[in-house]
């Protein structure tokens, strides 16, 4: 899963880049440097950071904007993997970029990764996003249906709260 700031094509992505108004979006891999910018956007959408760090954004994507001094973090998506399944998560666009379609490009991006990376089966713990996820193929599922590897997971068990909505989606290879 390596990418590049330049916009770089993903295995099975369409667009690395993506236009917005007279603006290009760049979707990249991202690397430890961008923890402050994630740490951010997670805080300002109140998502869990407790497990998360410089260390774990191995299967993270971030959706910026370049600039001339300096890049600007628009949005971001994780995965955390388990062999042929895995979790998605921190799916999160910046205030000003919500209703744009970044936030479909980001998770077709992550799952065109995790189709590489072999993964089958991917679940989603959401308390808001529901709907979003079900326009993009993802089911409800009750929280019995889980896998251990799923349930054994930190959001899962604890950071995501019981009442949050379990989805899964079959990914086709």
């Amino acid at each position: 899963m390596q990418g590049t700031a330049s916009g770089s094509v993903k295995p099975g992505q369409d667009d690395a880049a993506m236009k917005n108004g007279s603006e290009t979006i760049i979707v990249r891999d991202a690397s430890q440097n961008d923890w402050r910018d994630v740490r951010q956007l997670l805080d300002e959408a109140g998502l869990p950071v407790a497990d998360l760090g410089p260390q774990q954004l191995v299967d993270f994507l971030v959706a910026e904007r370049p600039g001339t001094d300096q890049s600007e973090t628009l949005g971001i998506i994780g995965l955390q993997r388990f062999d042929q399944t895995a979790l998605l998560r921190s799916l999160v666009v910046s205030q000003d970029d919500r209703n744009s379609g970044l936030g479909r490009r980001l998770v077709s991006a992550v799952e065109a990764n995790a189709c590489c990376a072999g993964v089958k089966d991917l679940w989603l713990l959401t308390i808001d996003a529901e709907r979003f996820f079900e326009s993009l193929g993802y089911k409800m599922m009750s929280r019995e249906s889980a896998p251990d590897s799923i349930r054994n997971t930190q959001e899962f068990s604890g950071l995501c709260p019981d009442g949050a909505y379990l989805m899964r989606k079959v990914l086709d290879p």
